[in-house]
């Protein structure tokens, strides 16, 4: 790959380069980088526009003087790849031998904040495993184990990333997995306490104290859902009784104001009087 960086429309890079997707950070590039790759052919240049998620986050990059935050624009071109082998072209044991690999590498990119990176290393795992049958049980519970690694590692990932739904996605496959791990269960009422679910969250956190009674963060979280859950019910009562007292005044106007064109009907009715024979006979004539 040929890449050139920009920044403030100063150039801070410039290079050929070879790597395998997903791990470009391992070379000072950023995963807007990666992900575009997976999407371009031989040959083929484009020009990135990089938002801070996609380009080097909070972290900056020293290195190149880049600032937290920034916009980068890349200039990008492809010049050849060797295409990874696919799933069905690995047997059982390399996919296991692969699976260490990635799992230590997506643990290394978690520690150092690069959510993104590790969780194109986790899902490896999944794509490799998830639906790989016909193992013996030695094999069986590898995979299993990695597996359960891998979804609750993703679970946490997206935790950081404030992707709660696919927290919540990952947390029901390793708890499919294992219906008692106390990591899925505490990950996913995070996860679920996040998005307001608070009765959900409350219930999770409470499967985690029958797995494990001493877990202190989980009798917290319990507290934190009950409060949350009280200050939402208080705030739905605040906003249907303001919504019933506009209702009620604006009743009580249109009552008003019905009245009003009634009392002033009947005053000119009565300034007008009665009928006469006269009238009426001049009224028929009309």
């Amino acid at each position: 790959v040929h890449l050139e960086g920009f920044c403030g429309g100063t150039r801070f890079d410039c290079k050929d380069v070879k790597f395998v997707v997903g791990e470009g950070e391992d070379h000072d590039i950023p995963i807007g980088i990666d992900k575009a790759l997976e999407k371009m052919q031989r040959g083929e240049h484009c020009i990135l526009y990089l938002g801070p998620r996609y380009g080097f986050g909070e972290a900056g990059k020293p290195k190149y003087g880049i600032q937290a935050n920034a916009e980068l624009v890349y200039e990008v071109t492809l010049k050849s790849f060797e295409k990874a082998k696919e799933s069905w072209e690995m047997d059982t044991k390399e996919k296991l031998e692969q699976a260490a690999i990635v799992k230590e590498k997506g643990t290394m990119y978690f520690k150092e904040g690069k959510y993104l990176q590790a969780v194109i290393q986790y899902g490896k795992i999944v794509s490799w495993l998830e639906m790989e049958y016909g193992l013996s049980e030695k094999e069986s519970k590898a995979s299993d184990s990695f597996l359960l690694a891998a979804f609750l590692n993703l679970a946490m990932c997206y935790l950081k990333l404030r992707e709660y739904a696919k927290a919540v996605e990952c947390c029901d496959k390793a708890l499919g997995l294992d219906q008692d791990n106390e990591k899925g269960l505490y990950r996913r009422g995070e996860a679920r306490l996040l998005m307001n679910e608070f009765e959900l969250a409350k219930c999770d956190f409470q499967k985690v104290l029958e797995v494990n009674p001493q877990n202190k963060a989980a009798k917290s979280q319990i507290s934190v859902c009950q409060k949350k859950t009280k200050e939402h019910n208080e705030r739905d009562r605040r906003i249907y009784a303001n919504m019933f007292a506009k209702f009620a005044e604006r009743d009580a106007k249109e009552a008003a104001s019905k009245t009003g064109v009634e009392k002033a009907a009947e005053k000119a009715a009565h300034e007008k009087g009665p009928k006469t024979a006269e009238d009426e006979e001049a009224e028929g004539h009309v």
